[in-house]
Parts: structure tokens; sequence; C-alpha cells
């Protein structure tokens, strides 16, 4: 796996302060492979839109992607095959749904009812939810909402299994009938070798309303020597250029983040996207790299480590969670413009080099 030299990089951060276009930043920079780490990350599902079918998910640091599949159950007690994975805001139930509410879990993902298709509502016969993951990883934990005991509609049935690659049962775990409106937060043993979650929501009578969440893991960071790679990275202008919803060549990527406020700065992704490349704040000169970065792996370009380093470097440094020095910052917005402009990661976009 590609590393980027420190001393480089900030060397060609200096040019942030020289140069303002956003093909000619960071021209300059050097590889090597780094040693193997552990990298420990978490899906949730707080940047997909409520309402939303997904079929595969990246989390927020760009690890993935992580394919969704989950089968609805009839009263029949027979699985439908069609995949009826929805996202749910749970700040804002929809359908019959209060049960589901929280202050502060936001979106979560649920089986979507049968017959339903104009709004968010959580299958009354339950199913399962299939999780399968690019490669072996630790499972940590996940949470979970909702899983009732009531006389008749007693969900004393659910259970989360792990498998591994060969489909081989390597854990089991039963989730806890709390009641209606509960949550709990499933220890799944630091189990390893995982390639495949599955939540299976059943028990007794009308069963099987429930959601889950913040799936907690780890992997390791350092792949093999050609680590795989898919997808393509484009730059700041093309997706100022595919930015429109009116447009015929809008990209959807923009549907997550277009009015999305970002952090705390008073604009919106698009917002700060549309501004001036800035050659003096340290701010906005990573913001602009980090929002471009975030669309190309909400477009489904795989990232690499040191990408996903830079990510959560700036996610804590927009967060305001740590004193970073500005020079950490330009480092991380030089990694980032490189992922965008396809020095690393999986390369720039073919029709674009056309441009």
């Amino acid at each position: 796996m590609k590393k980027l030299k420190l001393s480089l990089l900030f060397i060609a951060a200096l040019f942030l302060y020289s140069c303002s276009d956003d093909e000619t930043i960071f021209a300059d920079r050097e590889s090597g492979r780094s040693g193997k780490a552990t990298v420990c990350d978490n899906l949730t599902f707080e940047n997909e839109k409520a309402g939303t079918y997904i079929k595969q998910i990246s989390t927020e640091n760009g690890y993935g992607p992580i394919r969704v599949h989950a089968r609805a159950r009839n009263s029949k007690g027979e699985y439908m095959s069609q995949n009826r994975a929805m996202i749910f805001d749970s700040q804002n139930p929809t359908g019959d749904d209060a049960d589901l509410y929280t202050s502060d879990w936001g979106k979560v993902l649920i089986i979507q009812e049968l017959g339903e298709e104009n709004e968010p509502n959580d299958n009354r016969w339950g199913g399962d939810i299939t999780l399968t993951f690019p490669e072996a990883v630790t499972m940590k934990s996940m949470r979970v909402l909702d899983i009732d005991n009531r006389e008749g509609d007693n969900e004393n049935n659910s259970w989360v299994y792990l498998y591994d690659a060969s489909g081989k049962e390597l854990r089991k775990t039963q989730l806890v009938p709390l009641g209606d409106n509960s949550k709990q937060t499933v220890d799944l043993g630091n189990t390893s070798g995982v390639h495949k979650l599955k939540v299976v929501l059943d028990g007794e009578g009308i069963v099987g309303s429930a959601a889950i969440d913040n799936i907690a893991f780890c992997f390791a960071a350092d792949g093999p020597e050609e680590e795989e790679k898919y997808g393509c990275t484009e730059i700041r202008r093309y997706w100022l250029d595919h930015s429109d919803p009116a447009a015929k060549n809008y990209n959807r990527a923009w549907n997550t983040y277009a009015k999305a406020k970002f952090y705390d700065s008073g604009e919106t992704y698009l917002q700060l996207l549309q501004r001036t490349p800035s050659k003096g704040n340290p701010y906005f000169m990573l913001a602009q790299p980090y929002i471009t970065a975030r669309l190309n792996i909400r477009s489904g370009a795989s990232t690499t480590a040191e990408v996903a380093d830079a990510l959560r470097g700036a996610d804590a440094y927009f967060k305001g969670k740590a004193d970073i020095e500005v020079a950490q910052v330009l480092v991380w917005a030089a990694v980032l413009d490189a992922y965008n402009k396809g020095d690393i990661g999986p390369g720039r976009c073919a029709e674009s080099d056309k441009e």
C-alpha cells in the first residue's frame, strides 16, 4: 500500500500559499511502503437520506463498499428475495414507528414494510439484514433499537450471526428483548475473520420491527502488494460542473452533501466548494479537497490507508476536537488533493482525463 512521505508532502503543502489552481497544487510527491496496522471504524447511516433503499455503503472514513441486503418476511413466514434495506430517521419517525424514536441516534437501517413505498416504515413481520464486507474484519459491537417483549409480540428469537468467507458460522449472539423502544449495544466478541454479518429479527407473534446502527469493526490497514482498487476520482472542477440537480449531467453523489451544513462553517458543502481556492486560510484549504474526496468516495471510489487517516484527522479538525498545527492540516490537504487528482488511490476517471 502506498504511503506519501511526510516531509515531501509538507514541502508540497507550502505551495498552497502561492498556488490557487486545484489542478496544479501538490504536484511533487514520493511514495513508499507502510507497515501493517489495525484500523478501527464504525459503519453508521447518518449521511444517507431517509427513505432511500441501499444495496451498498461505505463508512464516513471511506471503508467499503459494504454490501447490504435485507429480506422482509411476510405474514406466512416466507422470506421475500427483494432488497428491502431502507434508511430510517429515528429522530423524525414516520409510518407507525414511534417505537423507533430516539433523540440522538439519527439515521438507522430497517427492513422496509412489504407493500409500503410512501415512507420509511419497518416491516411488522421482521426478516433479516445481511452486511457483506470486502475483506475479513474483526467485529466489535453494534447497536440495536426496539427488540420487543410484549405478550403476543415477543422478539425472543432475534439473533446476530457472524460468518467467515466460506460461510462457516463464527459467532451467534441473541438480541435481548428489552421492550418497546429499547436500546442495546450488542457485544460481538472481537470476532476475527468475519466477512458477513446477518441480523435475524424473529420471535412470537407480529414481530421483527427493529433497527440497527453503529456497527464497530477493525481491519488490517495494510493489504497485499497490489491492493484492490475500484471506481475512480474527480477533481473539484468536475464536482462543481455536476452539482446542478436540474442538469442532465448532475451527479447524485451530491444528494447527501449539496444542502448539508459543513460542520460549524455556516455554509453548505456546495457553497464551500464554490469558493475561490484560498491561499492563506488553512480551514478552507483543507475543506475543499476534503469535500471533493467525500464526493468521490460517495460515488464509489476506493481509498487508501493514508486517505482514511487524512479524513479522520480532518473530521477531528473541523469538529474542533483537537489543537492541530497548521502544518498537519496542510499535509492532510495534500493527501486528499493527491487522491482527488488520481496520484494515489484508484486514479482519475478516464472521461475526465480526456477533457
